[in-house]
C-alpha cells in the first residue's frame, strides 16, 4: 500500500483525479441544494503564477476536487493573485462549475493571497488588511490580512464568512510563535467587533492557523473565558476513518490538524454536522498537501438544542 492510500472495498465515484478517485461522497451527497450551504476551506499550496507555481498535473488535480466538491463558497489559500484565481474560476467554469463572485484580500502579501468565491455574490465585503501589531519594537501588518463577506443564502439570514492564513512555522527573526499569538489576537478583535455589532451572529472563521488545537492562537480565538455567546467551537471535521489531520509535510514524515473551522454561538445550531467533514480523495497529494474542509450549514435561524453543546470539549468536537 503505497503512501496515502485509503482505498476500502466498497462502492465509490469514478471521478478522475490526476489518475486518482474521489473516495468519500458520504459527507457531500446527501445535501438538500437550495436549503444546504455547502462551504469549503482549502489551502491549495502554492497554486501561484510562473515558476514559482504548481506544475500543471497539480492544477489540474486542484481543480478536479474542486469542481467535485462543488461548494456554494470556497475560501481558497495560497492563490497567486487576482489572474490566477481568474485562471482557476476559467477552469472550473469549463468543468460546467462557474463561479460568478470572486474576491482577493489584497494585503501586503504580494505572493500567497487569501481569495474567496462563490456562486453567490455577498451583500457585503469588508475584507481588513490594516491590523497590526507590535514585536520586539516593530510595527507588523498582519501579512495576509483577514477576508470577511457577509451572505445572505435566505431571506432574513445572514452568514458571515472570515478567513485567515496565519504566519508558517518557518523560521522568522521575530518569533514565528509570536507572530502567530499576536496574529490570533487581531483576528479575534474582528470577531468580536463582529458579534459586538450581531450578538447573535451566524459566523464562520476558517482557514490556515499554522498551529495545533492547544495552542495558545487557538485558545485565542475559542475564547473559553467569555460568556458562551462570544466563544467559537472548533468543528473539527474527519474524514470516513475517523481521522482529523488536515496537512501532511512529507520531510518530517508528520501529519497534523493546522486547518480550521470555527464557529459561533449563534451558527452552532445551523451546521450539518453529518455533511462537515473531510472528503478523502485518492491522489489527494498531488493537488495540495493540504486537505479540503467541507462545512455545511442549513440556512434559517434555529434554537440551539444544548445537545449539541455536549459534543464539545473544551470547545472543540470530539466523537464521545
Amino acid at each position: 500500500m503505497r503512501r496515502h492510500e485509503y482505498v476500502k472495498s466498497g462502492a465509490r465515484s469514478r471521478l478522475t483525479v490526476a489518475g486518482a478517485h474521489f473516495l468519500c461522497l458520504l459527507c457531500v451527497a446527501a445535501a438538500v441544494r437550495g436549503q444546504d450551504l455547502r462551504i469549503v476551506s482549502f489551502n491549495l499550496n502554492n497554486y501561484l503564477a510562473g515558476e514559482a507555481g504548481k506544475p500543471a498535473a497539480s492544477r489540474a488535480a486542484v481543480i478536479e476536487m474542486l469542481a467535485e466538491l462543488d461548494a456554494d463558497i470556497a475560501l481558497l489559500l495560497e492563490v497567486g493573485g487576482s489572474a490566477v484565481l481568474r485562471e482557476i474560476t476559467a477552469a472550473l467554469a469549463g468543468k460546467g462549475k462557474p463561479y460568478p463572485f470572486s474576491t482577493v484580500v489584497q494585503a501586503v502579501d504580494e505572493e500567497r493571497f487569501i481569495t474567496l468565491i462563490a456562486k453567490r455574490a455577498p451583500v457585503t465585503v469588508e475584507h481588513e488588511t490594516r491590523s497590526a501589531y507590535n514585536i520586539k519594537g516593530q510595527t507588523m501588518l498582519v501579512k495576509r490580512g483577514f477576508v470577511h463577506c457577509v451572505f445572505e443564502p435566505a431571506e432574513g439570514y445572514r452568514l458571515h464568512i472570515i478567513g485567515a492564513h496565519f504566519k508558517s512555522k518557518v523560521f522568522h527573526p521575530l518569533g514565528q510563535t509570536d507572530m502567530r499569538r499576536y496574529e490570533s489576537r487581531q483576528l479575534r478583535y474582528l470577531i468580536d467587533r463582529v458579534l459586538e455589532q450581531e450578538p447573535e451572529a451566524n459566523l464562520l472563521v476558517a482557514g490556515d492557523f499554522n498551529d495545533s488545537p492547544d495552542s495558545s492562537p487557538l485558545n485565542t480565538l475559542f475564547s473559553r473565558r467569555s460568556r458562551p455567546a462570544l466563544q467559537l467551537f472548533d468543528l473539527r471535521p474527519v474524514d470516513r476513518f475517523g481521522l482529523a489531520w488536515t496537512h501532511f509535510w512529507d520531510e518530517a514524515d508528520a501529519y497534523s490538524r493546522i486547518d480550521y473551522a470555527l464557529v459561533s454561538h449563534g451558527l452552532l445550531p445551523e451546521v450539518v454536522f453529518e455533511q462537515t467533514c473531510l472528503p478523502v480523495f485518492d491522489g489527494w497529494e498531488q493537488a495540495s498537501d493540504h486537505r479540503p474542509l467541507v462545512i455545511t450549514v442549513r440556512a434559517g435561524e434555529r434554537e440551539l438544542d444544548a445537545s449539541r453543546l455536549s459534543l464539545f470539549r473544551r470547545n472543540i468536537r470530539m466523537p464521545r
